[in-house]
């Protein structure tokens, strides 16, 4: 099996797109979420201020940003994972589709009565 140049192009941009995006969602989501776990366990903090249960109250925060980044983390790969592979499958079964639809329609034309 011979592939065409369109063929190999088509799987190398496929291969750039898998790396990048993958990585690139992963990072933005990552970001994002370690800036709102960082909010909410500066206002958690901020509840604590001057109270006696200030290092039970301060563990508490900690545990619940620990727990929070481990699920950002989780659904972070997950995101990244369907940005890089999902569009992968769609993309060339649409250029597929292109393609059969285009020599159809050519072979519409070539017909002669």
């Amino acid at each position: 099996m011979a592939l065409n140049g369109w063929k190999r192009m088509g799987i190398l941009v496929s291969v750039v797109w898998i790396l990048v995006a993958g990585v690139a969602i992963y990072k933005a989501q990552i970001e994002l979420s370690s800036r709102r776990i960082v909010a909410a366990h500066v206002a958690c903090d901020s509840h604590l201020k001057g109270d006696a249960s200030f290092d039970a109250g301060f563990a508490e925060c900690n545990k619940l940003a620990d727990d929070s980044l481990a699920l950002a983390l989780t659904n972070a790969r997950l995101d990244g994972a369907v940005v890089a592979f999902v569009p992968v499958p769609l993309g060339w079964g649409f250029a597929y589709l292109v393609l059969f639809l285009v020599r159809w329609v050519k072979r519409g034309f070539m017909q002669r009565p």
